[in-house]
């Protein structure tokens, strides 16, 4: 499978609401089922996002994005509100970055979150309008919503992306393999960060705190003010918010250290400053570490202990790429097989061939689109440099084909 630096949805950790935090519902944790050590649940990861199935008030499963980033458990798609039985008395103002951002939700209580052999009880949700965030046209597939903090931060947990689940320890009784590392995790307002070194193509060195964000999908986020840090910078698409479109600039540094472990060459992401603005008023930000490095690594998670594992992993030494093709493609439609390329990277290649956004592709390789899944299309279009990719589009009323040859276009 390619790698993929599609769309990102780190804006959600900057969600932000009007009610105090001692005001909030009183909850309970969650619970094993039974007297086992250990539970492993399994998960699914596109995007270099990861899904987990949870049942809502015992209906279901849904789909929902593990994230570090966010505190209270989300619902994206209020439309199974009713389904799963949710309740949402209290209103609940959310603000966004970038421009008005501002929006208002309900909070749903005393709902029941279960997975395999794992039960949250009396937990609180908050229902986004609908259309504000839409992950699963991301995905092709149902995706529901966000559970973080409230997850994570009664149990140490082994991650694993690449085999694609998740080991839950009642008691912190975990064996610590060998060639892993221990990093210490600096808890702020329940979310993880973790001390960072990057080094920048010129040899220039940052220091500083970086979020652990699992909601994040490309490598690193950095504040634009660190931009020199990379010698060559390209316009570029970095996600959706509830406040439009995320834009900026990606570029490369020599390497990141995270205590001892060495991460060469990754991208970094610079979003735009406006888009560092709630209500107009500017956030003090520095970074994120996201899910592309996250996937490379097995880790532990130990948020009772403030520590974090990692050990390399299958992916650990292969390279950065961005949008090879210079496409960003979301998967509409009730069977997610409407396949719409939204944005396309002015002087990628796939600009250079004459794609638009707006246009729905129909065949990729001369295989319709009726046989092909979101991931299919993701790793067409992310395959590897040289290689050439026919595809066939429809815009307006108008079919036209196309050859595209894979670039990638920052050294």
């Amino acid at each position: 499978m390619g790698n993929k630096t599609l769309s990102s949805f780190w804006v959600i950790i900057m969600l932000m609401t009007t009610i105090p935090l001692n005001s909030w519902p009183a909850e309970t944790g969650f619970r094993f089922n039974n007297n086992r050590r250990a539970v492993t649940i399994p998960i699914t990861v596109r995007n270099n996002l990861a899904v987990i199935p949870l049942e809502i008030n015992n209906r279901g499963p849904f789909y929902f994005i593990l994230d570090t980033g966010v505190k209270t458990t989300i619902l994206t798609e209020p439309m199974v509100a009713h389904f799963m039985g949710l309740e949402a008395d209290d209103n609940i103002l959310i603000y966004g970055l970038g421009g008005e951002g501002l929006v208002e939700g309900l909070i749903a209580r005393n709902v029941t979150i279960g997975m395999r052999g794992i039960t949250g009880y009396n937990k609180n949700m908050i229902i986004i309008p609908e259309g504000l965030l839409s992950f699963s046209e991301l995905f092709g597939f149902p995706v529901y919503g966000i559970i973080g903090y409230d997850f994570f931060k009664q149990f140490a947990m082994r991650i694993n992306y690449s085999r694609e689940y998740i080991k839950v320890f009642r008691d912190h009784d975990y064996r610590v393999r060998r060639r892993s590392q221990k990093i210490p995790l600096k808890m702020v307002d329940g979310k993880p960060y973790i001390k960072s070194k990057i080094i920048g193509s010129d040899g220039d060195t940052l220091s500083t705190y970086l979020l652990m964000d699992m909601g994040a999908s490309h490598p690193i986020y950095l504040n634009n003010r660190y931009m020199d840090i990379s010698d060559i910078t390209m316009p570029s698409f970095l996600g959706k918010g509830i406040s439009g479109y995320l834009m900026g600039n990606i570029g490369r540094v020599k390497k990141v250290m995270l205590g001892e472990t060495e991460i060469k060459k990754p991208l970094v992401s610079y979003p735009d400053a406006d888009f560092l603005h709630i209500q107009g008023q500017k956030i003090e930000w520095e970074g994120i570490i996201g899910g592309e490095i996250i996937k490379r690594h097995e880790i532990i998670l130990d948020y009772p202990r403030e520590k974090l594992i990692m050990r390399p992993g299958i992916n650990h030494g292969r390279p950065f790429n961005t949008s090879l093709t210079g496409l960003e493609v979301a998967a509409k439609g009730e069977t997610h097989q409407k396949f719409i390329i939204h944005y396309v990277r002015p002087g990628s290649t796939g600009y250079e061939s004459g794609i638009w956004a707006g246009d729905r592709i129909m065949a990729i390789n001369n295989i319709p689109y009726t046989q092909l899944t979101m991931e299919d299309v993701l790793d067409k279009i992310s395959g590897t440099t040289g290689s050439i990719i026919r595809l066939t589009i429809q815009r307006d009323y108008e079919i036209i084909t196309t050859e595209i040859t894979l670039r990638e276009d920052l050294p």
